[in-house]
Order: structure tokens, then sequence, then C-alpha cells
């Protein structure tokens, strides 16, 4: 069914109001297809969930959980948008879609190019009282985050059929294999107690309000994490390090975070732990682009693109790492 006439459908549902025009679709999610939709109640960000990532009542119950994580956060203090509830659900379901709805917020996303120090200093700081607030019950909600598994690189090497992707992957699966070992090594070691958090702090899921605050969105990985871990991670996209690498103000944001009472204990350890999850993310993408659970051809071409970033910020990240630590 077109997906226009099921927002407008569970617009009546939800009594947010008629339509004042057609939804429009928001470009640069990487998982979902959010539209931002007027009606004659307000204006709202409509999130339509990647149904091949809702298949099961777990996955609904988790995205349920990270939004509980998010609403706890705001009630902290911080500044993020949860997803809007209705009859005490967050994910709202119409025409067999499954959807989240947010109230609009007029911001918007800081370029690579464009990172300050202030902004490395107000996402380190966030970073910090996420790590500090008590979520309660919401922690022992959690599921311990699973990784003990090395993906088979080969596998992939003889399934993917873009050109670009196959030459990266023969040219750096044996590196990639490397790194997997040593990351497995770290993961057993590292002792630091895991703390909740958004665990995907990158540039596009922060928004800038016109007064330069900055507001967390996209909650959907939220869970345990290693704090040290999240830390380096969002230390080094916050640096650039998706496009360049400006070392002042990665340790900037480290020192930042520590000033905060931020946890850096495991650093070292941590810098291979969170190859983990650049793998994990990197197979994921590996698989759209072969074709594998994905819903649609602009996945697929999505994937294709993720896998190629992916492969080129992991070798990055580590030529870089392995010098600086």
């Amino acid at each position: 069914m077109d997906i226009n006439i099921t927002i407008k459908e569970l617009l009546i549902k939800l009594e947010l109001g008629d339509l004042i025009e057609e939804p429009t679709r928001i470009m640069g999610g990487l998982l979902n297809k959010l539209y931002k939709v007027s009606t004659t109640k307000g204006i709202y960000a409509v999130k339509h969930l990647n149904p091949k990532l809702i298949t099961n009542d777990s996955n609904k119950e988790h995205i349920t959980l990270t939004e509980k994580i998010a609403s706890k956060a705001k009630e902290n203090g911080l500044n993020c948008i949860p997803a809007m509830e209705f009859n005490n659900m967050s994910i709202q379901e119409c025409n067999n879609s499954f959807f989240l709805i947010f109230e609009w917020f007029e911001g918007t996303n800081i370029s690579n190019s464009k990172i300050s120090k202030e902004h490395v200093r107000e996402v380190a700081t966030i970073l910090a009282q996420i790590h500090n607030i008590d979520f309660g019950e919401l922690k022992h909600k959690c599921n311990k985050p699973n990784k003990d598994f090395e993906v088979n690189w080969n596998y992939y090497v003889d399934r993917v059929e873009m050109p670009t992707i196959k030459e990266f992957l023969l040219k750096y699966k044996d590196k990639l294999y490397e790194i997997d070992k040593k990351s497995s090594i770290a993961v057993s070691k590292i002792k630091s107690e895991m703390v909740v958090s958004h665990k995907d702090l990158d540039i596009l899921n922060v928004i800038w309000s016109y007064d330069f605050k900055p507001y967390i969105i996209d909650w959907e990985l939220a869970g345990l994490v290693n704090p040290c871990e999240e830390a380096i991670e969002t230390a080094w996209n916050w640096s650039g390090g998706h496009e360049y690498y400006d070392a002042t103000k990665f340790y900037y944001f480290l020192d930042t975070y520590k000033t905060n009472g931020g946890n850096l204990t495991d650093i070292n350890k941590a810098i291979y732990s969170c190859f983990k999850n650049n793998s994990e993310w990197l197979e994921y993408n590996l698989k759209r682009s072969c074709g594998i659970n994905c819903s649609d051809n602009e996945e697929r071409q999505i994937g294709e693109k993720e896998a190629i970033r992916v492969i080129k910020k992991i070798i990055k990240f580590y030529e870089i790492m392995s010098k600086e630590f």
C-alpha cells in the first residue's frame, strides 16, 4: 500500500489531525525512512521502521525499551527527543507497517568539515552525563552485547557483486581477520562495568538548535556498552573520523569526557574491543549489498555505500590508533 495513504490512516487512528500537505521524505537515514508530516494539529516526524528489523516481538520489545531509555535520559535533564506514546505504547502499527512518531524539532546537523571544539565539548559532556545516569530497572532489562563472534570475511568476498567492495575486501580481509582476533582478546579482558547509553552518538544523531543546543535523536541502538569503548568511538566520530582525523579534537573530546566524570579505565583494551561494533555494522551492510535481508533497491544501494565507508573507516582507525596508543 502507498506509504502516504498509510500515514494518513495512522494520523486518523491516533487523532493527530488532518494532513495539510503530502508527507515529505527526509533523506539521510541508514536503517529506517523518515517523513515530515504537517497536520491541522501540529508537525511530526514519522519514522517508518525497516520491516526487516522489526520481524518479531523481541525486536519490538527492544525498540520499546530504547524509547524508555530515551525518556529516562530526558527526565534526567538531557536534551533528547523520545517517541510519543499512545495508549502507553511507542511503536504504532497501521496496515502491517510499524512507526515511531516524534514531535518535529527545528534544527540542523553539523557536517564533518564544520565540527568545532565547541561541538566536541558539548557532545563529550553529554556522553559523560548519559554514562552517569542511573537507569534503574531499565539497565536490568537490557541484554548484554554479544561480542563472541568473528566474521567470515571470505564468505562475502565470494558473495559481493560490486567490484569496489570486492576489491576492498580482497585488499583488507587479512587485516580484518587480524583485528578481529585482537578484538576478541580485548573484549574478554575488559573489566569496566557496562553502562546504559545511546551507542550511536555520531554527527547524524545530534541535531543542533538555532541557539546552539544539541538534541540527541535516534535511540534505537541504545543499551549496554563499555563506557570507554563508546567514548573512543564517539571521540573518533567527532574528530572528523569519517573524512579526516584531527588529533586535537580527539584528545579534547576524551579530556572533556573524563573531566565530566567519564570512565577511561579500559582505554587501551577498548580501542580493539570497539572493532566488534564496526565489524557487525560492516557485515550487516555487506549483506544488504548482496540483497540479503534487504527491503528494496534503495536499501541495497545504502548497504553498498556504507560497506565501502566502514571498511575505509576501520582500516584508517587502526592505522592511526596503533600509533597513538
